[in-house]
């Protein structure tokens, strides 16, 4: 039997830098694991490292139009429903 797994978090400004070096890093040691997906808390985007012939290929996803293809697990994750009841704060530009 072949175990696929595939993990989803989401990260904040707070949590950013541990969720993209340290537990991407430990993650990705875990021979089973096929798929890391990051998504962010404050937009309609997401980072996917998926695991492909022993190398680590990252994709990145924007905009709530975005689809992400899970083959390894015959799923697939719109950002449009994982964002269905988010309201995101306005980003103010500085001058």
């Amino acid at each position: 039997m072949v175990i696929v797994e595939v993990i989803v978090e989401v990260i904040s400004e707070s949590t950013r830098r541990t969720d993209e070096h340290e537990k991407r890093d430990a993650y990705l040691s875990i021979d089973s694991l096929c798929v890391y997906v990051l998504l962010e808390s404050s937009s309609a985007a997401a980072v996917v490292y998926r695991r492909r012939d022993e190398c680590v290929h990252r994709e990145t996803y924007m905009g709530i139009e975005a689809v992400i293809l899970l083959p390894e697990i015959e799923a697939s994750l719109a950002l449009a429903e994982v964002y269905a009841k988010v309201k995101f704060e306005p980003i103010i530009e500085e001058d």
